[in-house]
């Protein structure tokens, strides 16, 4: 008999629709002891012959309506997990799916840990391993960007991969093997430099694999923005007018930001961290002076960097080179208080410095909120500028591991060739890197690595 479980699979919280979900093989008969239409319950011939249908009925406990809802039965194997499932979509209030939970655990199922609808579907040959990390992706995805990547790899871009490189493997094995057994026939093997050849392309494959992975990585990750310039400038007033609440002090007073501030936020769903730094100046104050200095390190470390200047008052070039040259390579220097600016300003004298250091300048002023939006629309070009997701690929942990283990394989095969090593001695690389080729979809059956896997799923996945 196969375990019984059941759990919420929408989202915890008030909403129109609330889902629970059962899958075992004990469904038919923990459905039909709840359900009931027109105050008769229903029989297994019924949901047999709407199977995949959806039935509107009533959910009851001890033959007392809770909720009326839709139900759907899925017998197996033609469902997510490849067993008998059931959904019963009740409305979303929290406490009323808590009630018909216990009602179905008290009718015979129990609780399902985490990823475990996900697990069952991957042990019962529905989807393979690279599609099912790739479902928890979707589910936790932060950013467009790691939406994107995931939605490919739900769609089989890493089981493409993966089957080609395992197809790639099996025909050199395939040619090594001929080559050993037959090596007294009078038959006509490839050359060794053609066999190599196909080695390097494949470990470049690998390589370029890997690397993809790692830039996408680096693409869905937040992006810190700092805002960093002399005190007065606007930065506490960017700051909030950008996260769209009262994060920062705002003061006249030079100095009322003695340590950096940041918050998280999405710009059209890239994941942005946003610093307002202390304003840079000489100062006396000992705990002013660590501020400016963990501004230092904040700006020089991050992605994109927001130089504030102050238009209001009177502007010298040289004197702004003095203080800021260091930072202000590729930084975007934005002109606030344009609406009061002094005569001065002029970025016609900024030409030959925004060439030389790259720069790019965008005029704003907090006040009037004048310039905000192509301010923004500069810092999403910045940001996404030097990638898109067309050729990268989400690798998981796990699955670059495996890629990287063919690498080598393929490396120290590659090196026993050009050593005249025989073919006897180089398969055996060949031989290791289809091992792990195998744990990347799923040829996998230690229960800590799948427990470790399925662990980072929801609960009714």
């Amino acid at each position: 008999m196969i375990d019984t479980i059941a759990a919420l699979s929408t989202a915890q919280g008030p909403g129109a629709i609330g889902i629970l979900r059962v899958s075992g093989s004990l469904v038919l008969p923990i459905s039909l002891s709840v359900l009931e239409k027109n105050g008769t319950a229903l029989t297994e011939t019924f949901l047999q012959n709407q199977k995949r249908t959806a039935i509107f009925c009533d959910f009851v406990e001890n033959g007392n309506p809770l909720d009326q809802i839709v139900f759907f039965y899925f017998p197996a194997p033609n469902s997510y997990t490849g067993e008998d499932l059931a959904e019963f979509h009740l409305h979303g209030n929290p406490i009323l799916l808590k009630r018909a939970l216990h009602v179905l655990f008290d009718k015979g199922a129990r609780p399902a840990s985490k990823g475990e609808f996900t697990k069952r579907a991957y042990l019962n040959g529905k989807i393979n391993l690279s599609g099912a990390e790739a479902i928890s992706r979707l589910i936790e995805a932060r950013s467009k960007y790691e939406l994107e990547l995931a939605q490919k790899n739900v769609f089989g871009e890493i089981t493409k991969l993966s089957s080609k490189i395992r197809s790639d493997l099996i025909s050199l094995k395939a040619e090594c093997e001929a080559e050993i057994d037959f090596s007294t026939e009078d038959l006509t093997f490839e050359s060794l430099e053609q066999r190599k050849n196909r080695m390097v392309d494949l470990k470049n494959l690998c390589s370029k694999l890997i690397k993809n992975s790692e830039r996408a990585e680096s693409l869905i990750l937040q992006s810190t923005v700092v805002l960093f310039g002399e005190p007065n400038t606007g930065k506490s007033s960017l700051m909030n007018l950008l996260i769209g609440k009262d994060r920062s002090i705002i003061s006249d007073v030079p100095g009322t930001t003695r340590d950096y501030i940041a918050e998280e936020l999405s710009l059209d769903g890239i994941p942005i961290r946003l610093v307002d730094t202390a304003g840079i100046r000489e100062t006396t104050d000992n705990i002013e002076q660590m501020g400016i200095e963990r501004s230092k390190r904040e700006a020089d470390s991050a992605n994109v960097k927001l130089l504030l200047i102050d238009t209001s008052v009177p502007f010298e070039i040289d004197s702004f080179l003095n203080k800021h040259k260091d930072r202000l390579f590729e930084s975007i220097l934005v002109a606030n208080k344009v609406d009061a600016k002094h005569p001065t300003w002029d970025l016609k004298n900024l030409e030959n410095i925004q060439k030389e250091y790259n720069l790019t300048i965008s005029e704003i002023s907090c006040k009037t909120k004048q310039g905000i939006s192509e301010l923004l629309n500069l810092l999403k070009l910045k940001l996404t500028s030097q990638e898109n997701t067309e050729d990268l690929v989400l690798l998981e942990d796990r699955q670059r591991y495996h890629i990287q283990k063919i690498e080598s394989c393929l490396s120290e095969s590659i090196q026993l060739m050009e050593n005249n090593a025989p073919a006897e001695i180089y398969i055996q690389e060949i031989n290791r890197a289809l091992l792990e080729i195998g744990q990347v979809n799923g040829v996998v059956e230690n229960e800590e690595i799948l427990g470790r896997i399925f662990s980072k799923f929801c609960v009714g996945k």
